[in-house]
């Protein structure tokens, strides 16, 4: 009796700590970023538009990405990385269209002339998450998005 209330005990907390985290993923970087030191930015080409929101006050850069093709489809997501030189690295989480599934891909920018040019590249699947082949060199000239600083709204 004791083991069977043992486990439901524990599989009750597990799935309420499972569910509380993937429920308040997006909220946690909203509440973390600080709004003095958080920058926006926004890109366009043709029908498509891109909104990056970060905040650049610790060494790990945490922000907010949007990506909107044709408005008919809707990214929208997190960001979480790292400077390396002129490089901003990291990972983009993200829903497709408000659908409660998340998905993670690698994303890369260039900084240059104060703007963050989104790079292309090969990546390759471990675990489950992708992460960019690093014998493989990140292509900024394709890059689609290129990120100018707006105000934030």
């Amino acid at each position: 009796m004791k083991t069977k209330s043992f486990l439901l005990l524990s599989s009750l907390t597990l799935t309420t700590l499972f569910y509380s985290c993937s429920q308040n993923q997006e909220k946690d970087i909203k509440d973390l970023m600080v709004e003095k030191s958080t920058i926006c930015f926004q890109a366009i080409s043709e029908k498509d538009t891109g909104w990056l929101r970060i905040d650049t006050i610790k060494s790990q850069i945490i922000g907010l990405i949007t990506f909107n093709y044709g408005n008919v489809t809707n990214y929208d997501g997190q960001f979480k990385g790292k400077m390396y030189g002129d490089t901003l690295k990291g990972h983009y989480d993200f829903k497709v269209n408000k659908v409660d599934k998340w998905y993670r891909n690698p994303v890369a920018f260039l900084k240059r002339d104060g703007k963050l040019t989104m790079g292309v590249g090969k990546f390759y699947m471990y675990f489950g998450s992708a992460y960019f082949d690093d014998k493989r060199k990140i292509d900024y000239e394709k890059g689609k998005f290129i990120f100018e600083i707006t105000d934030c709204k």
